[in-house]
């Protein structure tokens, strides 16, 4: 099997600890690439590109572990591309 690059994006419950969440995921996921999107009124998203082996349910398992890192709202995946 080969590797996928997953796109997640990470809603914070708040953006008093932004900067710690970021670390967090960073920590959790260790992704590739990180980076922050606006969304609206001075709130922004944490987008982030993992590279996972190519198998069954990876991605479901990803959203799950970044959902439960300590002051996450939501998680979306929004891109998977295969390398």
């Amino acid at each position: 099997m080969g590797k996928v690059a997953v796109e997640i994006k990470i809603l914070p419950e708040g953006m008093d600890n932004f900067e710690a969440l970021k670390k967090k995921v960073f920590d959790t996921l260790a992704p590739s690439k990180i980076s922050e999107m606006p969304v609206a009124f001075g709130i922004k998203a944490i987008t982030a590109v993992v590279i996972i082996e190519d198998a069954p349910g990876g991605s479901d398992l990803l959203e799950e572990k970044a959902s439960k890192i300590q002051g996450v709202s939501q998680v979306e995946i929004t891109a998977v591309d295969r390398l």
